[in-house]
């Protein structure tokens, strides 16, 4: 898995840290040791009407796609959010890897399964839109024909004896921790994306903080909520009734600073109030 240059397929080893993030993997060697939560509360009067207004140039546009959007643009402008932990040691991510799961049908028993579309930093808001949704169709036309790979491997492991599969689920975090589980293996499975997004709203429940996963290397795990309308007192002594947006995320606060997160999310508000800067790509600062 590694090479010379202490890389590995998805990333790439950060050999110069601050002393403290540095330790961090070792004085705290677990994932859900290390979880903070943060709330955001974003307000919706700007992106709902850029979504009315921007339906036709970008077939398929949904508020989904903004928080994809703004995760990916928050990526790019603090890069530090997109690192991840392996054998104790922290790496840069090469690009923004984002995990969902979807429905087929919003019944108890309609089935599910999980795409993990990846991203440039790059990219704009068509890009992302059309790479979600293109992954999601086929997502969903292969659970009529059987044929998702996840799924798939799901069901070989059913039938496994129990104690054999704890033995191979043993053996897999173990290689999982020392960062040396097949590529094969990874491309299959939603545990080693950068960001893991549940849109808890859609099938009607508040906002939830979701745990992060030991197996894996996901360092974000953002909730997204129902609608909800608020009010806020301005400085003239007027109420501000408008609709926000919940969310919540769950980060490993091994991977950066708290400032660094701050700013990650102060970027996501930013585009919630300037959605057209999605329209166009992220360009680097020189």
């Amino acid at each position: 898995m590694f090479g010379k240059e202490k890389t590995c397929y998805d990333g790439y080893l950060l050999r110069t840290l601050d002393p403290v993030v540095f330790l961090m993997p070792y004085i705290m060697p677990r994932r859900t040791d290390s979880e903070s939560k943060i709330d955001l509360d974003l307000d919706l009067t700007k992106v709902e009407e850029f979504i009315k207004q921007h339906r036709e140039d970008i077939p398929g546009l949904t508020l989904y796609h903004i928080v994809f959007a703004t995760i990916v643009r928050a990526a790019a402008v603090t890069p530090e959010i997109n690192r991840f932990i392996t054998g104790n040691r922290i790496y840069q991510r090469r690009t923004v890897r984002i995990s969902m799961m979807i429905k087929k049908h919003l019944e108890i028993n309609g089935r599910e399964t999980t795409i993990f579309p990846v991203f440039e930093t790059s990219d704009s808001l068509k890009e992302i839109v059309e790479k979600t949704n293109r992954l999601a169709e086929e997502a969903l036309a292969k659970l009529d024909d059987d044929s998702n790979g996840f799924d798939n491997l799901t069901s070989i492991l059913y039938a496994v004896p129990p104690f054999v599969l704890r033995a191979f689920i043993g053996f897999m975090m173990f290689l999982d921790r020392h960062g040396w589980l097949p590529k094969k293996l990874v491309d299959l499975q939603p545990f080693h994306s950068g960001f893991f997004v549940t849109n808890v709203g859609s099938i009607g429940l508040p906002v939830i903080y979701h745990h992060l996963y030991e197996f894996g290397t996901t360092s974000v795990f953002v909730s997204i909520g129902k609608k909800e309308v608020t009010s806020k007192l301005l400085p003239d002594g007027s109420v501000k009734t408008y609709k926000v947006l919940p969310l919540r995320a769950v980060v490993d606060d091994r991977i950066c600073d708290g400032f660094t997160y701050a700013c990650a999310f102060k970027t996501i508000r930013k585009c919630f109030r300037n959605p057209e800067i999605l329209l166009e790509g992220y360009k680097e600062r020189v």
